[in-house]
């Protein structure tokens, strides 16, 4: 017999397992709306198309590049935030997560306006014949300063997370704050590291307000995927828009199993 305390129990076990399948029934039926789109012989047409062959490359060619410029630039930062107390360093992180925060037209918009040749760096870079607007030296620009704080964040709490009595012991030994980094800091945090550059590529393929705002919309020049399904959506072309679109789509999904399958468990620390 059922008593009161097992029948509550079950009555809520079945509330959250409504709920949660309302959740990703709504969003399986998203993702299967776009699959429905189109038919497999559509799709493989649109892929092998000139147009949305350049999207993909321009998107990865990019991407890649804020993946490379994020970990080089991004590394010493996390380092800093994690280990060093110092005035300021609220300020800092509050700093690093308003791209996170800040609508990306609005992070594009602040772009524009600095680097434009009457802007303040714009300016400056011209007389050296240097333009960044419409290109895709702008493109990594705008991507990388709204994807590059995914990889300090995730870096940070990384590095922050190995026990003190390490690096103490290492501090003892009189070791380099580089050997120190480079022997003990990147083996343990590796995950952390594998992770962060995961999460900050997958946004910079994603995104779309500050990359259109930057660099606008020229064919095989400076159309990214996502500007190119915006551009092809609202123009009729939703064959194209929606190839691109799955592209997309499993591109991420992929990528966000591997780190979840790979690099989904917390770095393991010796005690």
């Amino acid at each position: 017999m059922v008593n009161t305390k097992d029948a509550q129990a079950l009555g809520f076990d079945l509330v959250v397992a409504l709920i949660t399948s309302i959740f990703f029934t709504f969003v399986v039926c998203v993702l299967l709306a776009l699959v429905a789109t189109t038919s497999l012989h559509e799709f493989w047409f649109q892929v092998r198309s000139p147009q949305v062959f350049s999207t993909v490359w321009i998107s990865l060619q990019t991407s890649l590049a804020v993946v490379f410029l994020a970990f080089f630039l991004g590394f010493p930062i996390a380092y800093l935030l994690a280990l060093k107390d110092f005035k300021g360093k609220v300020l800092l992180d509050t700093l690093l997560d308003l791209p996170i925060v800040m609508p990306p037209l609005v992070s594009g918009l602040a772009l524009l306006i600095l680097l434009s040749g009457e802007g303040l760096v714009g300016g400056w870079l011209n007389r050296w014949h240097i333009d960044l607007i419409f290109t895709k030296k702008g493109i990594v620009l705008a991507q990388l300063f709204v994807a590059a704080p995914f990889f300090i964040k995730t870096v940070r709490e990384s590095i922050a997370a190995i026990p003190k009595n390490l690096l103490a012991a290492s501090a003892t030994l009189n070791a380099s704050s580089m050997f120190t980094l480079v022997h003990l800091i990147f083996p343990l945090c590796k995950k952390g590291i594998w992770t962060g550059l995961v999460m900050t590529w997958a946004r910079a393929l994603g995104e779309f307000g500050a990359t259109s705002m930057v660099a606008g919309c020229i064919p095989q020049q400076t159309e990214t995927m996502t500007v190119s399904i915006y551009m092809q959506a609202m123009s009729g072309g939703l064959e194209t828009a929606t190839a691109i679109a799955l592209i997309l789509m499993v591109f991420s999904f992929v990528f966000l199993l591997i780190v979840k399958t790979r690099f989904g468990q917390k770095d393991e620390y010796p005690a």
